[in-house]
């Protein structure tokens, strides 16, 4: 599960699909992408006393854990540094939600593509922040006219006799179910099955999940080598999910071998001066102006 580091992330929240037709989707239709309300499926309830290992089921480590790095501000002398000194440099809106639309996808029979993704919340299903890491992922179907539906991970395992779930998200007027079937020793292995009318619509593993995610982030060399992504924050609360107006910068280590974790920065704590982020990797400044991020050496 360390490879999530293949998920490029933004961000990455559970679902509760009675009102999240009614989020509130200012930001994303800004970004392109708009909401559509999703038919509330039938949950079976867990087993009475459910196995242990039924309850501490974690398919989604696979995908890493985020961590928020603080940013320092740095004196004038070094927050100034030269064009000579950039090492990466992009700009931000051309890659602004591109995790979103990997290749791993499916057509309805109205021809409409449909792209599968994963991401995580910045918060808890209650609002908070006191909650199992795996609580905040979920799947993204998102269409050719960017529509994005949102599918919490945690309700569609099926695991032996403990565990049975699923959702169904209404495209086009089809219903497709969706559902995992958990593989316990090796996650990654786990299989993500999307039925619709005419049968099995997409059927692939969570590494090709998190692979197709990661085809999409934009190379950087620092100290490590990284996958970049960008986009919109996403949270998530009583009342449903939604998209906020900020936004979210997060590297990936990559390739993945050892590593179980990828960072996130939210681009409001990039001044145009220029920022430091010790716990993150030495010796680098960022700044962010006009949409424009370069990352230097100090």
């Amino acid at each position: 599960m360390k490879n999530l580091v293949k998920i490029a992330a933004a961000g990455l929240m559970s679902f509760n699909f009675v009102s999240y037709s009614s989020a509130d989707n200012g930001a994303l239709e800004a970004a392109g992408f708009s909401l559509e309300g999703i038919e509330i499926p039938e949950v079976s309830a867990p087993a009475a006393g459910v196995d242990q290992a039924a309850q501490d089921l974690d398919l989604f480590r696979y995908f890493g854990y985020g961590v928020a790095p603080e940013a320092a501000s740095l004196g004038d002398e070094k927050g100034l540094k030269g064009v000579s000194d950039v090492v990466f440099s992009i700009n931000l809106e051309t890659v602004k939600n591109a995790y979103l639309k990997p290749d791993v996808a499916f057509t309805t029979g109205k021809g409409t593509k449909v792209h599968v993704s994963g991401s995580k919340a910045s918060n808890c299903p209650n609002g908070g922040n006191s909650c199992k890491d795996k609580d905040k992922f979920f799947l993204v179907l998102t269409t050719s006219r960017n529509e994005s539906y949102f599918v919490r991970g945690t309700e569609i395992i099926n695991f032996g006799i403990f565990m049975s779930g699923s959702k169904t998200v209404t495209i086009d007027g089809e219903k497709y179910v969706v559902k995992i079937k958990a593989n316990a020793s090796t996650p990654e292995n786990s299989m993500l099955e999307i039925k619709g009318p005419r049968g099995m619509a997409l059927n692939t593993s969570l590494k090709s999940v998190g692979d197709g995610v990661a085809a999409k982030g934009v190379d950087v060399r620092l100290g490590k080598s990284y996958k970049l992504a960008y986009g919109n924050e996403i949270v998530q609360g009583p009342q449903g999910a939604r998209f906020t107006d900020k936004t979210l910068v997060l590297l990936i280590p990559f390739p993945v071998v050892d590593a179980t974790a990828y960072f996130i920065f939210k681009t409001e704590d990039i001044k145009p001066g220029g920022v430091t982020f010790p716990s993150f990797e030495r010796g680098y400044g960022f700044k962010l102006n006009g949409g424009k991020l370069d990352i230097y050496r100090l």
